[in-house]
């Protein structure tokens, strides 16, 4: 009897070892990884619910559940901010504006220069691919996995007055812009930039701090801007435009296990464009519509102002190449590469259906 109760308990104790073992390895395999994730923007804004929650919810859906990517509800600094605080760990994740940091992402930055795309399906998936193949050379987000870029629609010189429909029409006038490089196409065409956040350029249009604003359609309706606004210019080809990365701080992306990092990355990079396409698409009708509705009168400016505008501005893409070739790059190999990708990605083209 005794012989058997020493067979016995070893074989209770590891039993029961078993079951702690798998319990305790299905509590951590279940146990869900929460991201935090910087946003500056009101909850209600484009980027957040057309683009940062499909992103969020897709990967939450497809990891099971086991990443949850919390999108913060308030700001915690200026949006200049936001890669600083990523990359000390405040935050998992962010997104920001790279031309909010003049001279930090130059390289990162080249569909915001002129004439680079057409709208927002062209410029963003150009953005991701160009990084893509190039960034790992650029050395300008240390610190961070990138995981994607996007770009808005078509970009509008929006007046109080009259329309923009040569260049020296914007001789002298004050325009707002929201990063250094719109402040460069300003001023290379004869206006003067103003720095202004969007929520102040209401008031300072009305008061005659500024003539006018670039900015998308969809931002000028969502910023209250539309009731000074007279007139709005079109100049196709793609005049300015911005770009915005998204990427996760670089220790905690490494935390990630192999199977979670996967799941992120299959709904990033072009699926993060795709979502910008139709986002700023969608976000650009609205604004349209509703400018239209407050009597807001459209214009494109003619093909040759456009050839004129390009001819003043090339000097600016022009210091973009020599800033890729000074850093032992081929400037004008990746700028042609950025338009090709952005040409072939272009939303509405002609398509050899009978």
């Amino acid at each position: 009897m005794r012989k058997r109760r020493i067979w016995r308990k070893p074989a209770v104790f590891l039993a029961a070892l078993f079951v702690i073992i798998m319990f305790g390895q299905s509590s951590v395999t279940a146990e869900t990884i929460k991201i935090r994730m910087g946003n500056w923007v009101p909850m209600h804004h484009l980027i957040v619910q057309g683009i940062l929650v499909p992103w969020a919810n897709a990967i939450e859906k497809e990891s099971g559940g086991d990443i949850k990517i919390d999108i913060m509800k308030s700001a915690l600094g200026r949006p200049n901010t936001y890669f600083d605080l990523l990359i000390d760990g405040t935050l998992d994740a962010a997104w920001g504006v790279s031309g909010h940091n003049p001279g930090r992402f130059t390289l990162s930055e080249v569909m915001d220069y002129p004439f680079m795309g057409v709208d927002a399906w062209s410029t963003s998936a150009a953005a991701w691919l160009t990084y893509q193949k190039y960034g790992h050379k650029y050395g300008e987000f240390k610190g961070a996995k990138v995981l994607g870029f996007f770009c808005y629609g078509d970009p509008y010189i929006n007046m109080k007055g009259g329309p923009i429909q040569k260049v020296s029409d914007l001789e002298g006038k004050k325009i707002r812009v929201g990063c250094w490089i719109q402040g460069e196409i300003v001023k290379a065409m004869g206006g003067t930039p103003v720095m202004l956040p969007p929520t102040e350029t209401q008031q300072a249009m009305a008061r005659g701090v500024a003539d006018g604003i670039v900015f998308p359609l969809e931002s000028v309706e969502f910023f209250k801007i539309t009731p000074v606004i007279e007139s709005t210019t079109l100049v196709p080809g793609g005049l300015y435009n911005d770009t915005f990365w998204l990427a996760f701080n670089e220790k905690k992306w490494n935390s990630l296990t192999a199977d979670q990092r996967a799941v992120i990355e299959k709904h990033s990079g072009l699926a993060i464009a795709l979502l910008a396409g139709w986002a700023w698409t969608n976000g650009d009708n609205w604004g349209r519509a509703a400018m239209e509705k407050a009597g807001v009168k459209f214009y494109t400016m003619p093909q040759d102002q456009v050839e004129k505008t390009k001819k003043i501005l090339k000097p600016l893409n022009d210091s973009w190449i020599a800033e890729a070739n000074k850093r032992g790059l081929n400037g004008n190999e990746i700028m042609e590469y950025a338009r090709y990708m952005a040409h072939e990605y272009r939303a509405i083209r002609p398509v050899n259906i009978p």
